[in-house]
């Protein structure tokens, strides 16, 4: 629980910033990248940790996942420029992919199956107590002393976390501790990882291009996406030959609730990611908040996600399935990122937090239940893999989503004056200045119409998030009917029945098929 809180405080604490770091930096552009480095390598690396987990201890895995993690946000704290600041979250990433992995990881070694929805919901809440008091720090940090704090709070909460480590975690003995350092590395299957990592940066350059006003018709962009399609496909085919040594092996990859559980991670986070960061900015520019202001008004998205998800694991572990929530979940979702896109520059209080209020208790309901659904149909020993599986598949939906929705922010407002005949507004000069500062570089005389068009370029951001809140829920359909109220062999496990540990060990062979 305190590593996800560290983990989610560093998601959102950026959110109320970045208005105010692209100021001083004179990097709008680059809008996507603070949260899309994060994201890049916290997905691109999260297979990997997944064999890690599996082949080495888990607790110092967990204590070198913490260490970069801080190494990351120190590089934040004193980035001199863009640049470095970008460096900073993709270490930082890095060593989230193993807290996010590892987090639930330890939870399912841990809990009894029955419990665990639970168990998952309340480790997911802490993620939304971070994610709820992330912008909110961000937003007195910046106003009230800097924003490098949003990074530097990271270092003694940081320390708590791996006192905690140290000292209260007893894990179990690792069953490859008698096999040598150097064997267990060529276990994890290294060049796999290359080529995942090679198509992911691939994937983000283009798509960072794009949001610098380059044509996605350009030859640049055009063969970083090639490239990266051909990489992709390299790497199933590399995979599908390795096997069980696989970094994703193919019996885990391919079942049935494992890939149902993915894409819709992949959907739901994809759908939210464009909030988090792009509500702040909207605050702040349209309504001229600053930044502490900002981020109070996002509280009700953070606490209802948190609150409705942790209802939804006691419910799950009421009934038994993940499926209904889930589904259901992402149905009201949708809905609520529906009249997102109908934020006007007049509107009132009680309109867009109703919105957030709507948006929030759908995927509160739905977010967690891939991580739930996964402990059903597998084996102890592939729990690791699995969850990494999904926890990657979150990243890259956030990330690819982040990139693409600043790229449709950047965009509109690139186009905006020709369509406007804005003569007297520098449109590449407002985008510069950031949202936090843009109303001065505007005429005022001009400002009511210009807000018109930057308010219009928001909402394009949350339209783009609407088809594919309805693909999450469309997806979280083929999640299979397993309850965690029984054992893996179809028996009951209530209280009193069949031993909780009984199937929690039970052999691999023939429990991981869609049946």
């Amino acid at each position: 629980m305190l590593a996800q809180f560290l983990v989610s405080i560093d998601r959102t604490i950026i959110s109320t910033a970045i208005p105010y770091i692209t100021h001083e930096f004179r990097s709008t552009p680059d809008i996507g990248w603070y949260g899309s480095a994060y994201l890049l390598t916290a997905c691109a690396f999260q297979p990997m940790f997944g064999r890690i987990f599996t082949l080495f201890s888990v607790k110092k895995a967990y204590l070198f996942a913490l260490f970069l993690f801080e190494a990351g946000s120190l590089l934040c704290g004193v980035a001199p420029n863009s640049i470095t600041l970008i460096i900073g979250r993709a270490i930082a990433g890095l060593g989230s992919a193993g807290i996010l992995t590892g987090s639930f990881v330890i939870a399912g070694a841990a809990v009894p199956l029955q419990r665990l929805p639970i168990y998952m919901a309340v480790v997911g809440t802490m993620f939304g107590v971070g994610a709820t008091t992330g912008p909110l720090l961000g937003g007195v940090f910046t106003d009230l002393v800097s924003w490098r704090w949003c990074f530097y709070v990271n270092l003694p909460v940081g320390g708590v976390t791996v006192a905690a480590m140290v000292f209260c975690f007893k894990p179990k003995k690792c069953g490859n501790s008698d096999r040598g350092f150097v064997e267990l590395l060529l276990d994890l299957d290294l060049f796999g990882n290359v080529l995942i990592i090679g198509a992911a940066v691939m994937l983000f350059l283009a798509l960072e291009f794009t949001t610098q006003g380059i044509e996605w018709s350009d030859k640049k962009v055009i063969g970083l996406l090639a490239g990266s399609g051909i990489d992709t496909i390299v790497f199933v085919v590399w995979q599908w030959k390795k096997g069980e040594a696989a970094l994703i092996p193919p019996r885990i990859a391919t079942q049935r609730t494992v890939a149902a559980s993915c894409g819709m991670s992949f959907m739901v986070y994809g759908a939210l990611i464009n909030l988090t960061f792009f509500l702040p900015v909207w605050f702040q520019a349209i309504q001229g908040v600053s930044a502490l202001q900002s981020g109070i008004d996002t509280i009700p998205y953070f606490v209802v996600n948190a609150v409705f998800a942790l209802l939804a694991g006691v419910f799950v572990s009421k009934i038994g399935y993940a499926t209904p929530p889930a589904v259901i979940g992402s149905v009201i979702g949708t809905v609520g990122l529906g009249t997102l896109t109908l934020l006007r520059v007049d509107s009132t209080t009680a309109q867009w937090a109703g919105y957030q209020v709507l948006t929030s208790a759908g995927f509160g309901i739905a977010i967690q239940q891939g991580f739930t659904a996964v402990q059903t149909v597998l084996c102890d020993e592939d729990m690791a893999i699995a969850t990494a599986a999904v926890v990657a598949a979150q990243s890259l939906g956030g990330a690819v989503f982040l990139s693409v929705g600043n790229s449709v922010f950047q965009h509109r407002l690139l186009h905006a004056t020709a369509s406007h005949a804005l003569g007297s507004v520098d449109i590449k000069k407002v985008i510069d200045s950031g949202a936090a500062s843009f109303r001065h570089v505007v005429p005022a005389e001009d400002l009511p119409v210009m807000l018109e068009i930057y308010n219009k370029a928001l909402t394009a951001v949350f339209t783009v998030a609407v088809p594919v809140g309805g693909l999450a829920a469309i997806i979280s359909c083929f999640i299979e009917w397993k309850s965690v109220r029984a054992d893996k062999a179809g028996g009951a496990n209530e209280e009193g029945g069949n031993s909780d540990e009984s199937f929690r060990w039970a052999p691999c062979i023939g429990l991981t098929s869609s049946g």
